[in-house]
């Protein structure tokens, strides 16, 4: 009504909240100013960071005819930390300003005192102006709140955004700011040099029988390359809740270490590269930790694989130390049971020269509270074994390593701080780091690592709908990759690349020649899992890279949210995105599509996989369902997905083949088994 042109643009420099993708922002924002005159989106391919003078300069170009105010409300002057910042060249400072008053109900009378002080530095024309009375209050939290309460928020939004929003479950239960990940407790430490005071501290962990155990160990110490690693809790003192055992093992003194000539025969014939033996894995029966022998064992077996070990033996040395679900463990890791060994002390072996990996990971796909349900999380603990079987069938006697989705992030923190030079505990006031942490895969993309910058690249594998090409695209419903990096550029700043796996380094080949174009320094790649061909490719380029964990010879690799219909997958890309925001997806099992990327497997092993993926997923969803019956006293349908899931996806069934909203997820998946069990003859006839 003054006479201005208004421009709004979407904010994607507020990197530790947690918004929704920009092109459905941008909807809402579109909706909300569809009968008003003289307000325009701002281009969303020219990011605009109002700390960076480069930026604001270009935006004033952008005007070279208009006088141009920046619009801002007064606790923005006050917190923004590029108001606080050093008046130069082209900075915030120097833009004239139109700035709203927020006295809402947190208003306090040192707010004026402090914006006085701040406007001081504001060299332009600076206009000030009062929201009315009953605007004052809203704020975004109050919006969040109101949709999870499923109220009526016509009075703080357009009522068209209003049914946008729910229609799409927006801002369902989904918290306002990302979660800050800081290190747990547990440290892994390796021990070479094993001394008399290291094994007697690993034998306290046994409750009997200390010196026959202490006399075992002593005895282990001695041989070649013997090695320990312990599971530590750094909150007690390094107390050690687990250990592992393992030396190295010459194919010409076998039989000393079993006695017994079938099993050295059995490992002589079978056996390939460098022989590990696992003399076993030793836990605190009193500690409460979940998964602890599963994290001791991955330790382990990752160690030995960085140390190019290609096959593992295991046998416990200490006669009666028995665990049935360490020996189950094995099993749905690849080991096969010798049946030469004691019964009470039996003896396993796997093929490590190309193991295939699992990335445990499907809680990190639901939202909170259904993601901490009892029920559910039986639900998924139960499917994970039965998941981790089927893939032991891929490739029978090869290792299947599974790899704890905490224990990675654990490590992954903690390098990622060290490279940029800052504490893994987050320190108040907030002390940044001087670059950037960018994910660019799955890993950590809704997270903020301590005292560091934390902006997610959202990138996205694209398939095409025959399933014969694929391409690296930007997360469906995002900016574009390029308009992506022009905004990491604008924090002017060298960036952390992150990803949860380099092998193929598809996404690393699609984004770095983008990164050279745009003039952003990358200062370190760290990634989750690294293979020898991964850490070649890096090479190649001449790029620096880090690893938590090395495998020299990946044969594949497994995300278990990945396997399952409705809850993960990749994009099948038709070129338009939905209406509705569910992803159309495709999961690489039958009947969905033929898994090409499985080679040298059996058909059945395929088919019984697929069939698995499928029963599990129904197995969650109607665990999901039933807690959702009980929260809301109503049914998850598709229509709501977005309730439970942090992305909701639907396997896509070809064009103009639509989906019923009105009905649940696993009728779908019924009529799914139905139609690949219609299938099982041809597939399993040899």
């Amino acid at each position: 009504d003054m006479g201005f042109e208004v421009y709004l643009a979407v904010d994607e420099f507020s990197w530790s909240k947690q918004t929704l993708p920009t092109s459905l922002r941008r909807n809402i924002i579109n909706m909300s100013i569809a009968d008003e005159l003289n307000i325009f989106l701002y281009p969303m391919d020219t990011p605009t960071n109002i700390a960076n003078p480069v930026d604001l300069k270009l935006l004033r170009n952008s005007f070279p005819n208009s006088k141009l105010f920046m619009v801002a409300g007064s606790d923005v002057i006050i917190n923004a930390s590029c108001y606080q910042a050093a008046r130069s060249e082209n900075s915030i400072h120097t833009l004239p300003h139109i700035i709203f008053d927020r006295r809402n109900l947190n208003y306090r009378h040192e707010h004026d005192e402090f914006l006085n002080e701040a406007l001081k530095k504001i060299e332009g024309e600076v206009i000030r102006l009062a929201l009315p009375t009953q605007y004052e209050d809203i704020s975004s939290t109050q919006i969040r709140n109101y949709i999870d309460e499923n109220r009526d928020v016509t009075s703080l939004v357009d009522p068209l955004a209003q049914k946008y929003i729910y229609e799409n479950s927006f801002y369902r239960r989904e918290p306002q700011y990302k979660t800050l990940i800081e290190p747990i407790s547990i440290e892994v430490e390796i021990i070479e040099n094993i001394t008399s005071d290291i094994i007697e501290r690993v034998s306290l962990i046994f409750n009997k029988n200390f010196l026959n155990i202490y006399s075992k160990f002593k005895e282990f110490s001695s041989k070649n390359n013997a090695r320990l690693i312990l599971i530590k809790d750094a909150l007690q003192g390094g107390k050690i809740l687990g250990f592992s055992a393992f030396h190295w093992v010459r194919s010409n003194a076998l039989y000393n270490d079993f006695k017994n000539s079938l099993v050295s025969e059995y490992i002589r014939e079978n056996g390939v590269g460098r022989i590990i033996l696992i003399d076993g894995v030793f836990i605190d029966r009193t500690c409460s930790l979940d998964n602890l022998e599963q994290l001791i064992l991955t330790e382990t077996l990752s160690f030995c694989l960085a140390k190019d070990y290609a096959y593992a033996v295991f046998q416990n040395i200490i006669n009666s130390y028995n665990s049935k679900s360490l020996y189950e463990l094995l099993e749905l890791q690849g080991f096969i049971h010798l049946p030469y060994g004691k019964e009470c002390n039996p003896i396993y072996v796997v093929n490590m020269n190309s193991p295939c990996t699992l990335y445990l990971d499907v809680k990190t796909m639901i939202k909170e509270p259904y993601r901490n349900s009892v029920n559910v999380q039986k639900a998924i603990l139960k499917s994970r074994k039965r998941l981790q079987s089927a893939l032991t069938k891929i490739y029978p006697g090869n290792l299947v390593l599974s790899f704890d989705r905490t224990m990675l992030h654990n490590t992954l923190i903690r390098k990622i701080c060290e490279e940029n030079g800052v504490s893994t505990l987050q320190t108040q006031p907030r002390n940044l780091g001087p670059a950037i942490c960018v994910p660019f895969g799955n890993i950590l993309r809704r997270h903020i690592v301590p005292n560091t910058i934390t902006k997610a690249l959202h990138t996205e594998k694209l398939f095409a709908p025959d399933m014969k090409s694929s391409k690296i695209g930007p997360f469906p419903y995002y900016m574009d990759l390029e308009t992506q990096l022009k905004m990491i550029h604008s924090f002017n700043r060298p960036i952390i690349l992150v990803d949860d796996l380099l092998h193929n380094g598809y996404r690393a080949k699609a984004i770095y020649p983008l990164l050279k174009r745009e003039d952003i320094k990358v200062q370190k790649t760290i990634v989750g899992i690294l293979s020898g061909k991964g850490k070649e490719l890096m090479d190649i380029q001449n790029m620096e890279v880090e690893s938590a964990y090395f495998i020299p010879k990946l044969r594949a690799w497994f995300n278990e949210s990945s396997q399952y219909p409705f809850i993960g997958g990749d994009t099948l890309w038709r070129g338009i995105y939905p209406e509705k925001y569910l992803v159309p997806s495709i999961n690489l099992i039958l009947p969905y599509t033929s898994p090409t990327f499985l080679k040298n497997s059996s058909k059945s092993s395929i088919y019984n996989l697929s069939e698995v993926c499928i029963e599990n997923s129904i197995a969650i969803l109607t665990a999901l369902e039933k807690e959702y019956q009980a929260v809301h006293e109503r049914s998850l349908t598709l229509a709501s997905l977005g309730d439970v899931f942090i992305t909701p996806r639907y396997p896509d069934r070809g064009l103009d083949i639509n989906y019923d909203f009105n009905l649940d997820t696993s009728h779908y998946l019924e009529n799914d088994l139905e139609q690949l069990r219609r299938m099982e003859y041809i597939i399993n006839r040899i």
